[in-house]
């Protein structure tokens, strides 16, 4: 080769040694290259990345092993660079108990959606709180883990769960009920901060029927035991039933209280005293449950019900009232069986006013107490005063209620007359607020006036005697219905009427 060739060579030698060390060579300078008989692939061969060199040597490894679950890498591996570490093979997964967030500026692939247990911060049970009878609160205890909530409903045991609403609160109001279904809801809480995790579905049954039944005419201890239990279901929150006593055959005497237990002030109501008077039973059963499904109808009665819980004793005998409505053979105690036969002498007790044991509950209680009468189905005051358990259970209350509740007045239902009893000579404040409250009730119910009446017993033992001069607590006493005792079930609608919003009506008088 002659000078001028070699020099040409050395020329080219140093512009390619330059190219390889700042980047790819032109093609114009390829040419060149290729003319001079160099071997340009070779030469760019040079170029490929360790990286590159270490897929392919595991691919070799893989393809002689034939194992496919994991991939080996040579013994002798080059470290890449930070830009090069984006086309290495993803290392093998490692457990962690929740994603790690990115960071901000970072993007990453979404996460796949998983299904993660987030108890027991997790919703756990579904509360229902009435709003009227088409329309429902939903409500469950609030998770702290829960970015949102979804709530599905479907009418129960029909088609599929459909997706109501995506709420930030632990509570759902539902305003697009049927009256007379039952729904089902599921309610799921989901955490998207770091994932979606959602935590296990939780279910509640509502059923917009109505609770109390009042077409029939034997409201029973059983009928409203099982009232209170469902209405405490339906309604949870803001009715709570209490158990204050039993009575002489062991049947519980309740104490429902309806509206905030911690309110500053509180109202009594009382029924059913006399055995055979149940339908005044029947008739504060119905207006706790009136006043529950409307409870947030506006603002103005559940305000009213912050301020001053209502406390119902629905059936204050239900020994006489299970007498009355199924005789003494329905009694359980043996030794109480017997008792009552002999008492009776085989008259009918279907006007059987006692309790279980022949004592007028009426006349029982700790207020100028005399003896009289004697044991059957009206009239004997027992041998003392507060003799009776169901007596005891019922001052017990009354009691507590004066003393740490704040007790406002007492509205106590007996039937027939269709008259209201008040109270004169209690002067000062305690005439004046009696006198409001009885002459709103007379407002209301139309009830006349009870001056007239005289009673054989003459206040003696009697309940509102007791609220009045013991208690010094504002208190009236209603007698509802006009034909018989026990009322006709035909008769209830005009009473309902006449005494649906006597106790609200009583409660805001005193807020």
């Amino acid at each position: 080769m002659n000078r001028r060739k070699r020099w040409n060579c050395f020329v080219l030698a140093v512009v390619l040694l330059l190219q390889m060390c700042c980047g790819e060579m032109p093609r114009s300078e390829r040419n060149m290259a290729a003319e001079f008989g160099m071997n340009v692939n070779k030469v760019y061969a040079s170029d490929q990345l360790p990286a590159d060199k270490s897929k392919k040597a595991a691919k070799r490894m893989e393809n002689i092993s034939g194992n496919t679950e994991s991939t080996a890498l040579p013994a002798k591996t080059v470290t890449p660079s930070a830009t090069e570490t984006a086309q290495t093979t993803t290392p093998p997964a490692v457990e962690s108990p929740s994603p790690v967030p990115s960071q901000p500026g970072q993007t990453s692939e979404p996460q796949p959606t998983e299904v993660v247990d987030m108890r027991p911060e997790s919703v756990r049970s579904i509360y229902f709180c009435g709003r009227g009878r088409h329309k429902v609160m939903v409500s469950w205890k609030k998770s702290e883990k829960a970015s949102y909530y979804l709530v599905y409903r479907r009418t129960a045991g029909q088609g599929q769960y459909t997706q109501r609403a995506r709420v930030q609160s632990a509570k759902y109001l539902d305003h697009s009920l049927v009256s007379g279904r039952k729904y089902q809801y599921k309610v799921i809480a989901v955490n998207d901060m770091d994932g979606v995790r959602k935590s296990d579905a939780v279910t509640g049954t509502y059923n917009n029927n109505t609770i109390v039944h009042t077409g029939h005419q034997k409201y029973s201890y059983k009928e409203m035991k099982g009232d209170i239990e469902s209405l405490q279901k339906k309604y949870h929150g803001i009715v709570k039933a209490n158990v204050i006593g039993k009575s002489e055959d062991g049947r519980n005497i309740y104490d429902v209280v309806v509206g905030n237990p911690k309110a500053s002030k509180t109202l009594l109501v009382v029924a059913n005293l006399h055995a055979r008077e149940y339908m005044t039973s029947q008739l504060c059963m119905d207006q706790i449950e009136y006043y529950l499904e409307n409870y947030y109808a506006g603002e103005s009665w559940k305000k009213t019900f912050d301020h001053i819980a209502v406390h119902y004793i629905p059936m204050a005998n239900p020994d006489g009232t299970t007498i009355s409505q199924y005789g003494i053979k329905a009694i359980r105690s043996a030794s109480l069986r017997k008792k009552l036969y002999k008492m009776n002498h085989g008259a009918s007790t279907k006007i059987w006013k006692s309790n279980a044991r022949g004592v007028d509950l009426n006349r029982n209680y700790p207020v100028r107490f005399r003896h009289q009468g004697k044991r059957g189905n009206m009239g004997y005051s027992g041998p003392k005063a507060c003799s009776e358990s169901e007596t005891r259970a019922i001052k017990g209350l009354t009691d507590r209620l004066t003393s740490s509740h704040n007790l406002q007045g007492v509205v106590s239902y007996h039937a027939m007359g269709s008259i209201i009893f008040g109270g004169s000579g209690l002067g000062g404040k305690l005439q004046k607020d009696t006198d409001k409250l009885y002459y709103q009730t007379r407002r209301i119910t139309g009830y006349a006036s009870a001056a007239s009446y005289h009673s054989s017993s003459g206040g003696d033992g009697n309940y509102l005697t007791y609220i009045q001069n013991i208690k010094r607590v504002p208190g009236i006493t209603l007698e509802i219905g006009r034909i018989t005792c026990p009322g006709p079930a035909w008769e209830y609608p005009s009473i309902w009427k006449k005494n649906k919003m006597v106790v609200i009506r009583a409660a805001k008088l005193f807020v």
